[in-house]
C-alpha cells in the first residue's frame, strides 16, 4: 500500500521521501514506532492482493493536508505544502488491510516506490555529463582510509588559510597548495567516500569556516562519484565548491554573524559575495574558467529565481547546479548564528521540497540516492535501544549500513565504541530482530560528533 502522509509532519520520521510503498516489514516496524495512524492512498496501492499476515496498518482516507518548515528566518526557508490528497471513488474507510511483506529490506528505490529510479550510468547520459562514465568501488574499509581522511583534511585547512588569508589582503597568489590538496581529497574520496563524509560532521570554529568549505567540497566530491566523473572531473567540481564563499571574506563580520532577520538591503549586500568571490579568484593564478563558471553560477535556481543572472533549467552550467544542491544541503546541517543545523534526514526532505523549483529534479533524486536513506554522519536509534553513528553505507540494502554504537540500550555511553555491521547482523543479543528504528536529531542523548571522529 502506498503511504501518501503521515500522522506528523515528515521531518519527525525516518523517511527520507515523502510518499512511499509500504513493502516490507521494516517499513511497517518503523511506522509503529513514529506514527500513531498513516494516510494512505488507495489509488497508488495495490489492494488486489490481501494475503493473510501479521502486519497490519490501519489508516484513514486521505485528505488535505497543509505543512510549514521554517529552517530560519531570512537565509534558508524551508516552506512548503503538500499535495492535495483527494479520498478516491473506493470512498469509504477500509479497516485492518492485512499484507503479506518479504523479509529482505528494501533499497531507497523500492522502499519509497519511484517509478522512475534509474541506475547512475543512466543518471549520467540524461543529464549530459562530460565525459565517459566511471564506475568506481571501495579499495579501503572506512576505518583505515578515516585516518588518511583525517590527514587530508588537516593539509587542506591548513592550505586554505594560507591562500585566502592572501587573497583577503588583494595578492596575487598562486592556488596550486589548495589543488594538490583537494587532488589528495578526492583520492581519498575514490577509495571509500564514508570516511571522507565523517569529516563533514566536524564542527565549525569561525565565522567564515574553512571546515564548511572543505565538507561542501567533499560532499560535491562524493556526488560526483556517484554519477560517474571521472577523476579529472571530480578534481574540478571539488575545487570549485570548495571556492564558492571565499568572497564572504569581504563582507562585514557583523552582518554574517547577525542573529536577527536580515534586511532587504542586508540581503542585497550579502548576495554580492558572488561578485566578489568571481573578482578574488580571476586575480588568482591557476584558476580555471570552468571553477569560475561554477562559482558565478551556485546561487541560480532551476526555475529561474536565483541570482546573479537569473539563468533557468539548462542554462545553469551542470556542474553549477550540483554545487547548487551541495551548498544548500550542506549549509542547513552545520551551525550558523541565526539557527540549528538540522539532521541529514531533514536536510533531505528539505531539498526534496525544493525538486523542480529551486533544484533539478533528476539531480535531487541521485543526490538522496547517493546519501542513503540514513546519509553517513546521522545519529540514530536501533530497535534494541542503542544509539549509534552511521559510518558507512550498504548501498544494495540502504536501510542496513554500518552503525558505530555510542550508546547503549539504556542510554548510558559506551566506554569503548564498536561498530555493528547491520548487513549482517541481524538480531540483538535478546535474539529479536536488529535494524534502525528512526533518526535522531544532532546531539541527541548528549552525542558530540568530534568526541568520536576526532
Amino acid at each position: 500500500m502506498f503511504v501518501a502522509e503521515l500522522d506528523r509532519p515528515w521531518e519527525e520520521s525516518p523517511f527520507a521521501i515523502q510518499g512511499f510503498l509500504l513493502e516490507t516489514p521494516e517499513d511497517v516496524e518503523q511506522l509503529k514506532a513514529c506514527c500513531d495512524y498513516v494516510y494512505i492512498d488507495p489509488a497508488r496501492s495495490d489492494l488486489s492482493v490481501r494475503p493473510a499476515g501479521q502486519q497490519s496498518v490501519q489508516y484513514k482516507p486521505a485528505t488535505e493536508i497543509t505543512r510549514s518548515q521554517v529552517v530560519s528566518d531570512g537565509r534558508e526557508h524551508c516552506a512548503s505544502a503538500a499535495p492535495s490528497l483527494t479520498p478516491t471513488s473506493q470512498g469509504s474507510t477500509l479497516q485492518d488491510i492485512q499484507h503479506q511483506f518479504t523479509s529482505q529490506a528494501s533499497s531507497v528505490s523500492s522502499q519509497h516506490g519511484s517509478p522512475g529510479t534509474r541506475s547512475a550510468r543512466e543518471a549520467h547520459q540524461l543529464l549530459e555529463l562530460p565525459g565517459e562514465f566511471v564506475e568506481y568501488e571501495k579499495t579501503s574499509p572506512v576505518e583505515q582510509e578515516f585516518q588518511t581522511a583525517q590527514e587530508i583534511h588537516g593539509q587542506l585547512s591548513q592550505a586554505l588559510n594560507q591562500t585566502f588569508s592572501r587573497l583577503k589582503a588583494n595578492e596575487r597568489v598562486s592556488i596550486e597548495s589548495v589543488k594538490v590538496s583537494t587532488r589528495s581529497m578526492v583520492g581519498s574520496m575514490i577509495r571509500n567516500p564514508d570516511a571522507a563524509h565523517l569529516l563533514c560532521q566536524l564542527k565549525e570554529k569561525d565565522t567564515f569556516s574553512y571546515s564548511h568549505s572543505i565538507s561542501a567540497s567533499i560532499l560535491a566530491a562524493i556526488f560526483g562519484r556517484h554519477l560517474g566523473l571521472n577523476e579529472h572531473e571530480l578534481n574540478t567540481l571539488a575545487l570549485a565548491t570548495l571556492l564558492l564563499d571565499v568572497g564572504k571574506m569581504n563582507l562585514p563580520s557583523a552582518l554574517l554573524q547577525k542573529v536577527e532577520k536580515i534586511t532587504r538591503p542586508e540581503a542585497q549586500v550579502l548576495r554580492r559575495h558572488v561578485e566578489h568571490s568571481v573578482n578574488m579568484l580571476r586575480q588568482a593564478e591557476d584558476v580555471d574558467l570552468e571553477v569560475l563558471s561554477i562559482v558565478e553560477s551556485h546561487h541560480e535556481r532551476y526555475d529561474g529565481r536565483g541570482y546573479p543572472k537569473g539563468l533557468k533549467g539548462t542554462e545553469i552550467p551542470v556542474f553549477a547546479r550540483i554545487a547548487a544542491i551541495i551548498d544548500f544541503y550542506d549549509a542547513i546541517t552545520h551551525e550558523r548564528p541565526y539557527r540549528k543545523k538540522v539532521s541529514p534526514c531533514y536536510a533531505i526532505n528539505a531539498l526534496y521540497d525544493r525538486k523542480g523549483s529551486q533544484f533539478q529534479p533528476e539531480l535531487v533524486e541521485e543526490f538522496i540516492q547517493c546519501l542513503g536513506v540514513y546519509p553517513t554522519g546521522s545519529l540514530v536509534l536501533l530497535s534494541s535501544g542503542e544509539v549509534g553513528i552511521v559510518i558507512e553505507q550498504n548501498a544494495l540494502r540502504r536501510l542496513r549500513p554500518k552503525v558505530l554504537i555510542v550508546r547503549d540500550r539504556n542510554k548510558k555511553e559506551v566506554r569503548e565504541p564498536f561498530s555493528r555491521d547491520l548487513e549482517f547482523e541481524k538480531t540483538d543479543e535478546d535474539g529479536e530482530r536488529l535494524f534502525i528504528l528512526t533518526a535522531l536529531e544532532p546531539g541527541a542523548y548528549g552525542i558530540s560528533d568530534d568526541d568520536y571522529y576526532l
